[in-house]
């Protein structure tokens, strides 16, 4: 059987997996602390860099922290605004041409309104 110390470690382990795949481990984890196998097959791609997606979202990666209310934007009101930037190979959305960053809305109001069609 396997001891909870055991599955503390594994916990651990694949969380450094995941981040470093998400490229957010911290600076205290070398790349060679981390398992790298089939890291391109599971890996974020590279239509769009993860910066790119972390800011999109309101991800701070450095304070590990995440701007809080995205429920308010997913859903209808993204996808109003990013239909435009739908790639016409059907292969999702073309990032290069979006440059919103989410912001929570309690503290910074519906930022996402002005770009809603009329």
């Amino acid at each position: 059987t396997i001891g909870r110390k055991d599955v503390q470690k594994i916990e651990r382990t694949g969380m450094k997996r995941l981040n470093g795949i998400l490229h957010i481990n911290g600076p205290e984890i070398k790349e060679e602390d981390w398992i790298h196998a089939e890291e391109k097959k599971y890996g974020v791609g590279n239509v769009r860099t993860t910066q790119k997606f972390y800011d999109t979202f309101g991800i701070n990666v450095v304070e590990r922290k995440t701007e809080d209310h995205l429920c308010r934007f997913v859903g209808r009101n993204m996808q109003l605004v990013w239909k435009p930037h739908l790639r016409s190979n059907t292969m999702g959305i073309d990032y290069s041409g979006i440059t919103y960053k989410f912001k929570d809305p309690e503290i910074h109001g519906r930022t996402w309104e002005h770009l809603l069609p009329k």
